[in-house]
């Protein structure tokens, strides 16, 4: 049997068409303006902005512009020079079996010559190539210099940007997100870290293996395995736990149900868990570690239903209610 050999990378200037398509690697020496379907077998290198309806990479997708499509699908890494505007659905770590499924290719009529459905996809060396990337690392990240907005992200990998993180849900981030700042209309699914520089708004749950945060944490309800950390403050409509680790705000955390943390709950100013509040049996509750103690029973309250066991800080007031827009410590 014949060795075959790699195929030579199609490469262009400014590219505008209405549909391309290649089974290889392609770089773009400028624009690449596509109105409808792009359709990559190997990596794309766009050395300038890229635009069109639909993208298919199958291996890593590099731009050094900005890139505004409606869809994008991509079975290795994405990385950006500017900002990433996705319409609809962006996901990453796409193997080829499912790109080919999700264009119907194992559906058309058989060649001629009678090779597999997968070549209209992949040349077979790249697709060899391809199957030997995920030991690597960087394996189905995105990297961008600017923002990222997307009504639904779907990441296998590790999510870095140096700009706002603005997604309608994320179903699911493989790795660490970290953003200048976070913003979700929906609910956010992060096996990693969550790092933001700034706030981060959740309207709905979020799932998180840890969450760092250097300004204050909105969000509809938040479960960690590890940490959860705000400089600021924490306010959740619904349960807020660490189940592994501790809550530490520099100002207020309060909720309209429960607050649990497997360790210590820290606060500069109040705890408010209206349902309840509980720690690890080891460890404690602690309030007001920033303010004198004649403050304690305005500023530095610990309020549920009942007082909670192991307070070690902080003034018990029974009963208290969190506010829409604002809490103890929160000027009116």
């Amino acid at each position: 049997m014949p060795t075959l050999t790699t195929p030579e990378p199609f490469q262009s200037k400014r590219l505008k068409r209405k549909q391309f398509s290649s089974t290889g690697d392609v770089h773009i020496q400028g624009d690449l303006l596509i109105s409808t379907q792009i359709l990559v077998g190997g990596d794309l290198l766009v050395d300038g902005d890229l635009e069109a309806e639909e993208v298919f990479c199958l291996g890593k997708l590099t731009v050094t512009g900005s890139i505004r499509v409606q869809s994008l699908y991509v079975g290795q890494a994405l990385d950006c020079g500017g900002d990433i505007e996705v319409e609809f659905l962006l996901k990453t770590g796409c193997g080829a079996e499912w790109m080919a499924r999700m264009l119907e290719l194992d559906q058309a009529k058989p060649a001629k010559d009678g090779s597999p459905y997968m070549d209209k996809l992949v040349h077979p060396v790249i697709l060899q190539r391809n199957d030997h990337q995920e030991v690597f690392g960087g394996y189905g990240d995105i990297q961008a210099l600017g923002y990222l907005a997307c009504d639904v992200l779907d990441c296998h990998g590790n999510v870095q940007l140096d700009g706002v993180f603005d997604v309608v849900e994320v179903q699911y981030i493989g790795g660490h997100l970290t953003a200048s700042e976070i913003e979700v209309a929906g609910d956010c699914n992060c096996k990693g870290e969550m790092f933001s520089e700034t706030d981060i708004t959740v309207a709905g749950s979020l799932f998180a293996g840890s969450v760092t945060c250097e300004g204050n944490i909105d969000t509809g309800s938040i479960h960690s395995q590890g940490d959860i950390s705000a400089w600021g403050y924490l306010r959740a409509n619904e349960e807020i736990s660490s189940l592994n680790g501790e809550i530490h705000c520099g100002r207020w955390i309060a909720t309209k149900s429960t607050i649990f943390a497997a360790k210590y709950i820290k606060a500069g100013e109040s705890v408010i868990g209206e349902k309840g509040i509980s720690c690890g049996d080891d460890y404690g509750i602690l309030a007001a570690t920033t303010l004198r103690r004649s403050r304690w029973a305005k500023l530095g309250m610990v309020s549920a239903a009942k007082q909670p066991e192991h307070l070690l800080s902080g003034q018990f007031v029974a009963g208290k209610k969190t506010q829409p827009h604002r809490c103890a410590g929160e000027k009116a």
